[in-house]
C-alpha cells in the first residue's frame, strides 16, 4: 500500500506526544508499506533527522512554517470560526505541494495527524482520507479552561467552544478516525472512531529491577514546554513535595524532559529537586529512579510517561487524570491518588513497601507487553486503511 502521510510538525527527533506516535507510525509500517511524508516544519530540520526519518519512506517533503506566516494566521483568526489550532497551521506552500504530489502521483491513502492538517484535506475524495486525532482537544481544553481566571478564561472559553464545533463536525465528514483512549472516543461520539493506543518501544525501554535503583529518587518525565507538564510539575513541588521532605530530607526530585520553561528551572533552586532538562537517554534515567510520579492536573489522550515508566520497571504514582487514557488498575498496575496528601502518602507507599514496588514493577511492565506496542498500533493502523480502500 502507497501511503501519504501529512504532519504538522517533523517526526524526528520524537520528543512530544505526536510527533513520538507518527515516527514509531512510520517505523512500523514501512515495514511493509511505502510511505510518502509531507510535514510542516516551524524550525529548520537537522540534516541527520532528515536522514533519520528517510530511512522509513520513499520520500521526506518538508514545507517550512515561518514565523510571519503564523503572525499572519493568530492575527486574523478573531475573524474566522476555526479554533487557533488549527489556524496556525495554514500556508498555501503547503497546500501546493499536496496538490502536486495528489497530481503526480498515485496514493493508496492519505493519513492526517491532528485536526490541524484537516482543512488540507476536507475536500479530498481520492484517495480516502483516514485521521489519527490522537486526542480530543477540547476534553484538554476542559480542563484547563476551568484551572484560569479572568482574561485567560474568557480566552480559553472562545477556543473551546470554536474547537467543540470543529471537532463534532470533523466526526460528521471523516469517515475513519482514530484516537488513543476510550475517554476521547467517549468525548468525541461518532460510531467511525477506533481506539488505538500509543505503543511503547519495549527494548529501548527495557525493563530495570530494584538492584542499581538511586535511593530515594522521584523522577517525571516529558517535553517541560508543553503546559499540561509545565502545570503537573508545578502543582507537585508546591503541593506534594513539601509534604514529603518533611519527613525525608534525603529524596530526590528529577524533572526530565525538552524545553523547560522559565518557571519550571526556578523549581531547581528548591532543595532536593533537579531540572535536568533533555538527556540522552530517558530509559536509563527512569531504570535509575526509585519511583516515577506522574500528577497531571489536565490533558487528554494517553500519557506516554506513564507507559515508558511502567515498561522500564519503575512504580508509578498518578492522578485519575493520568491514568484516564492508560486506564491500568490502581494497585496492580500503578498507584492513583489526587489530592496533595493522598498523592504524598501513594509515594510514601511506593518507597516503604518492597514488595509493593516490585509488584508493580512486574504488573506495569506486563500491561505495556500485552496492550501497548506499537507492532500492534500499526497493524491496527493498516486494517483501518485497507477498510477505507476497499469501501472506495
Amino acid at each position: 500500500m502507497r501511503i501519504l502521510f501529512l504532519t504538522p510538525r517533523f517526526p524526528y527527533p520524537p520528543l512530544k506526544g505526536d510527533s513520538l506516535r507518527t515516527y514509531h507510525q512510520l517505523r512500523v509500517l514501512s515495514r511493509d508499506h511505502q510511505i510518502t511524508l509531507l510535514s510542516m516544519a516551524d524550525a529548520p530540520v537537522a540534516p541527520e533527522d532528515h536522514a533519520r526519518v528517510a530511512t522509513l519512506c520513499e520520500r521526506v517533503v518538508v514545507v517550512p512554517l515561518p514565523r510571519w506566516r503564523v503572525a499572519v494566521n493568530l492575527g486574523t483568526g478573531l475573524a474566522v470560526r476555526q479554533p487557533l489550532q488549527v489556524r496556525y497551521y495554514q500556508a498555501p506552500a503547503f497546500a501546493r505541494r499536496l496538490a502536486a504530489l495528489l497530481a503526480g502521483e498515485r496514493f493508496d491513502v492519505i493519513h492526517a495527524t491532528l485536526i490541524r492538517m484537516l482543512p488540507y484535506v476536507w475536500g479530498v475524495g481520492t484517495p480516502p482520507v483516514a485521521v489519527d486525532l490522537i486526542d480530543s482537544l477540547s476534553l484538554n481544553l476542559a480542563d484547563r479552561r476551568n484551572q484560569v481566571r479572568g482574561v485567560k478564561r474568557v480566552a480559553y472559553e472562545l477556543e473551546y467552544r470554536r474547537v467543540c464545533d470543529y471537532e463534532r463536525a470533523v466526526v460528521r465528514h471523516f469517515p475513519a478516525l482514530v484516537v488513543s483512549s476510550p475517554a476521547d472516543q467517549q468525548e468525541l461520539g461518532g460510531n467511525g472512531i477506533t481506539v488505538i493506543p500509543n505503543g511503547v518501544d519495549v527494548d529501548r525501554f527495557a525493563f530495570g529491577g530494584a538492584a542499581g535503583r538511586d535511593a530515594a529518587t522521584l523522577i517525571f518525565t516529558g517535553n517541560m514546554g508543553y503546559h499540561p507538564n509545565e502545570e503537573a510539575v508545578l502543582w507537585f513541588a508546591a503541593e506534594v513535595w513539601p509534604r514529603l521532605r518533611a519527613n525525608r530530607p534525603a529524596l530526590h526530585f528529577q524533572v526530565v524532559g525538552t524545553n523547560p520553561t522559565d518557571r519550571v528551572r526556578a523549581l531547581a533552586a528548591t532543595p532536593g529537586i533537579e531540572v535536568l532538562g533533555r538527556v540522552p537517554d530517558v530509559g536509563d534515567c527512569l531504570r535509575q529512579a526509585t519511583v516515577a510520579v506522574c500528577p497531571m492536573r489536565s490533558g487528554s489522550g494517553i500519557q506516554n510517561k506513564v507507559l515508558e515508566a511502567m515498561a522500564a520497571g519503575t512504580p508509578v504514582v498518578a492522578t485519575a487524570i493520568a491514568n484516564r487514557g492508560v486506564q491500568g488498575v490502581p494497585d496492580r498496575d500503578l498507584l492513583v491518588a489526587d489530592s496533595p496528601a493522598g498523592f504524598a502518602a501513594a509515594v510514601d507507599r511506593a518507597l516503604d513497601d518492597p514488595a509493593l514496588a516490585e509488584r508493580l514493577r512486574q504488573a506495569g511492565r506486563g500491561f505495556v507487553e500485552r496492550e501497548f506496542r506499537w507492532e500492534q498500533h500499526g497493524a491496527r493502523l493498516a486494517t483501518i486503511y485497507a477498510s477505507i480502500q476497499g469501501a472506495h
